[in-house]
C-alpha cells in the first residue's frame, strides 16, 4: 500500500488527529506508547535534582485521591544501579500513612531519617545499600500533597544537614509551582541560580506557609515543624500522638509508633504513666534505642493532659536530643574513680 493509502486509512479511521508517527504505527496495527503527562515529566525532574543535589538516589511518590502512594519517577547517580532503581516504578501503592513516605504525605512536613532500612521507605530493591539515610519532602499544592520526593544516601556517609534539607524544601517548592502553573510550567527544577542548588549548599531561608501581620500558622502545621519532639499518650501509657521531629528521635514511622505503648521504646517512661500521680511538670533524662541500635538520649520535660474538669486524661512529652551532652557527662564520670586511684 503506498503511503498515501496509509494516510488515507488512517483518516478514514478516525486517527486524523494524532500525530503522524502514531498513525503510521496504530495503522501498521503496532501499539503507539502512552503519552507522558506533563506532571510525570516534571516530577522524573525532581527526582533526578534530588539526587543530583543531595542524594545519591531519588524516588518520588505520587499521591493519588484516596491518599495511597504511587511510584511515579526514580533516578540514580550511578548509571549501573539506575536500572535496578527503577524497578521500584513496578510496586504496588503504598497505603494511605504507610511507612516514611505514607507519614511526609499525611503531614506535610519534610522528614530526615538515619540509617533506615529500605523496606521502611518502600524501596524494594537491591541499589548496594542495605540502610541508607533519607530526606523526605513533600510537594504540596493548595495545602495537598501532590508527591514525596526520597532522597537517599549511604548510611556510610554524613547523615543530612538541615542545610540540606533547606535545599530539597525549595525543590519541592518549585515542583509544586511547576504543578499548579498552566500546561505544567516551564521552569527548570533544581537549585538557585546563585549557587544553593550545589551538592550539599543551601542557602538560608524557608518555603513555608506565607507570612504577614497578625498571620499565625495552624497549630497542626507547627506541631510538625518544630525542632522539639512532641509525644502524646493517654492514662495507660500507649502513644496516641507523635510529631515528625519525635518520630525522627525515635527512628520509626508515626504509624509504627501510635497505638503503642511509651515503653516500647524508652527505658525509663514518666512517672504518671507509671501510675503515679503528678501534676507538675517532671523534667528527666531517658534513653530509647534506634532501630539500627545507636543509642539516644533525651531530655523529657512531661506534663499531665487534664479536661475541664480536672481529671487526668494523659501525657504530653517534649523531647530534645541531648545525646552529646550526656556522653561528656558519662565520660567525666568515668574519669573520677582514675583520678583517685592515682592520688
Amino acid at each position: 500500500m503506498s503511503a498515501g493509502g496509509l494516510v488515507e486509512s488512517a483518516q478514514a479511521s478516525g486517527l486524523a488527529g494524532v500525530s503522524a508517527p502514531a498513525r503510521v504505527a496504530l495503522a501498521a496495527g503496532v501499539p503507539a506508547a502512552a503519552p507522558i503527562r506533563t506532571e510525570d515529566a516534571i516530577l522524573a525532574h525532581a527526582a533526578r535534582a534530588g539526587a543530583d543535589l543531595v542524594g545519591d538516589a531519588c524516588v518520588v511518590w505520587r499521591v493519588l485521591e484516596d491518599g495511597r502512594l504511587e511510584p511515579a519517577a526514580t533516578f540514580h547517580r550511578d548509571r549501573r544501579l539506575r536500572y535496578a532503581l527503577g524497578a521500584v516504578l513496578h510496586q504496588p501503592p503504598l497505603r494511605a500513612g504507610g511507612l516514611w513516605p505514607g507519614q511526609v504525605a499525611t503531614s506535610g512536613a519534610p522528614t530526615r531519617v538515619r540509617r533506615s532500612r529500605l523496606g521502611e521507605l518502600a524501596v524494594d530493591t537491591g541499589i548496594g545499600m542495605r540502610r541508607a539515610h533519607a530526606l523526605l519532602a513533600p510537594v504540596l499544592v493548595d495545602g495537598r500533597a501532590l508527591a514525596v520526593i526520597v532522597a537517599l544516601r549511604d548510611s556510610g556517609e554524613p547523615e543530612y544537614s538541615l542545610r540540606e534539607e533547606v535545599v530539597m524544601r525549595r525543590v519541592a517548592a518549585k515542583v509544586g509551582a511547576r504543578a499548579a502553573a498552566p500546561h505544567g510550567g516551564r521552569g527548570h527544577v533544581g537549585g538557585d541560580e546563585d549557587g544553593g542548588g550545589d551538592r550539599g549548599d543551601g542557602a538560608a531561608g524557608d518555603d513555608g506557609p506565607p507570612s504577614g501581620d497578625g498571620w499565625m500558622p495552624p497549630a497542626a502545621w507547627l506541631m510538625d515543624h518544630i525542632g522539639v519532639g512532641i509525644w502524646v499518650a493517654d492514662r495507660d501509657g500507649m502513644t496516641t500522638y507523635v510529631n515528625s521531629a519525635m518520630t525522627e528521635l525515635l527512628g520509626v514511622p508515626a504509624a509504627d509508633v501510635v497505638g503503642r505503648p511509651m515503653s516500647d521504646f524508652l527505658e525509663d517512661v514518666p512517672q504518671m504513666v507509671r501510675g503515679e500521680y503528678c501534676m507538675d511538670a517532671e523534667r528527666c533524662d531517658r534513653r530509647l534505642t534506634q532501630p539500627d541500635g545507636r543509642h539516644v538520649w533525651l531530655e523529657m520535660t512531661s506534663l499531665p493532659l487534664v479536661d475541664d474538669d480536672g481529671a487526668r486524661r494523659g501525657v504530653v512529652s517534649t523531647t530534645v536530643d541531648v545525646t552529646a551532652r550526656k556522653q561528656v557527662e558519662l565520660a567525666a564520670r568515668q574519669r573520677v574513680p582514675r583520678a583517685h586511684r592515682r592520688v
